[in-house]
């Protein structure tokens, strides 16, 4: 089968991206499906001229009212969802209290508080599909509503050919050129593509992108991102699985020994086993702490016959000596993230904590999809205001005079498993 997203060695996190593109590749192949063609030289000639439309559209996007952008939104998203659309309620209870909790803690400190609607992410193709576009619509009403004045909401969102890759050349081009300026495009395979397209975008390259986030949720902006980082399989291999890893590095003493570490990974039966299946497939790191990743997150994938994601943790916790009383719970901890849609996504919200909440309030506000029967609804907003490092005070907007104290890990632990699948 001919690769859908060829990538080159980048000697960077970059190259662990291959692990979840051959996985889906696999898919592709194995349900006979068949994506639009898009050969190099449409690459290299006709996606640079839609994109620099799509940048050219959203320049023009920044000097309207802001209130019309959002209505502009509104509007493609339900042409997009083709009828099958879920009406906002402004005055539903969840988005009038998300409102007052707002506008409270903005009293209260004297800063805007900084919006993030946390996004569910059905799948992207089948009936479910429109539900996308609905999410993003009803993230994008939310928002202008708990702000209560004229804002332009922003949303995270990924424009790299395996996101786009259901739409033709020329519509990957407008949306990534669009989305990359306007919005918070992220392009997870921006380094070694050799296309003038990504060199259009610098700002949304995988390891620039972030820091846009966080500086437009820090100085009071309103931001929507689905909460998983992907579709639920990709979320689990790319994020669930490569924070386990660092946890379980934490839990044993090579931490500090990286040098022994891959010594044991290298000697270790199941791991050789993971070489011999990746060649040619996946460009393995050489540091220690990426191939204990590398060969987690392909044991997730599936691309390991004969291995599990369990079976594997277990391995890479006997290579990296960490206790036998610590081993139950990082097992437990992994297994059931392997079975969310949305995994805790711990590191985001520290980061959310560190760089956000100390400077200002935040309020997460949840935008979920169901499938019984189908809609889409906004949940209970919370309040994250900071106390010290890593510790923060969270009120729920149905509870206001409530509170409770969490470390940002708690924080991320309770949230998704209060809101999300």
């Amino acid at each position: 089968m001919t690769e859908s997203y060829p990538s080159a060695r980048t000697g960077t996190a970059q190259d662990l991206m291959r692990v979840v593109t051959k996985a889906y590749e696999l898919r592709l192949e194995a349900d006979k499906t068949v994506l639009p063609a898009k050969p190099e030289l449409q690459r290299m000639l006709l996606e640079p001229v839609t994109r620099a439309a799509g940048l050219l559209m959203a320049a023009v996007m920044e000097l309207v009212p802001a209130d019309w952008t959002v209505s502009f939104h509104n509007r493609l998203f339900l042409h997009l969802s083709a009828g099958r659309d879920y009406p906002f309620r402004p005055d539903a209870p969840a988005v009038a209290a998300a409102r007052s909790l707002a506008a409270r803690l903005e009293k209260e400190s004297g800063l805007a508080p900084a919006l993030l609607a946390a996004i569910s992410h059905p799948p992207v193709m089948g009936d479910l599909a429109h539900l996308n576009f609905e999410l993003v619509r009803h993230a994008m009403l939310a928002l202008r509503e708990v702000r209560g004045r004229p804002c332009r909401p922003r949303l995270v969102v990924a424009i790299d050919p395996f996101a786009l890759d259901t739409i033709s050349v020329l519509e990957e081009g407008l949306y990534a050129g669009f989305m990359g300026r306007y919005h918070l495009g992220i392009d997870r395979l921006a380094l070694g593509r050799g296309h003038p397209g990504p060199l259009m975008s610098p700002r949304t390259r995988w390891d620039r992108m972030p820091l846009r986030l966080f500086r437009s949720l820090a100085e009071g902006g309103e931001v929507g991102m689905v909460l998983s980082g992907g579709v639920p399989s990709t979320g689990r291999v790319l994020y669930g699985v490569r924070e386990w890893a660092r946890r379980a590095r934490a839990a044993g003493p090579l931490n500090a020994q990286p040098a022994e570490a891959r010594r044991r990974l290298l000697i270790d039966a199941s791991f050789e086993r993971f070489q011999e299946a990746s060649a040619g497939n996946i460009h393995l790191p050489r540091g220690p702490w990426r191939l204990l990743e590398a060969w987690l997150m392909a044991a997730a994938a599936g691309l390991l016959p004969g291995e599990t994601a369990e079976s594997v943790a277990r391995a890479a916790l006997a290579c990296l000596s960490v206790p036998e009383a610590a081993r139950g719970s990082l097992l437990a901890e992994l297994a059931s993230d392997m079975t969310r849609e949305t995994p805790s996504r711990r590191r985001l919200f520290r980061l959310l904590v560190g760089r956000v909440a100390r400077r200002r309030p935040l309020v997460l506000i949840p935008i979920v999809h169901r499938t019984g029967p189908l809609g889409v609804s906004e949940t209970e907003a919370w309040g994250v205001t900071w106390i010290a490092r890593d510790r923060v005070r969270v009120v729920k907007a149905n509870t206001p005079d409530r509170h409770d104290d969490m470390t940002a890990e708690r924080l991320a632990e309770r949230f998704t498993q209060e809101h999300f699948a």
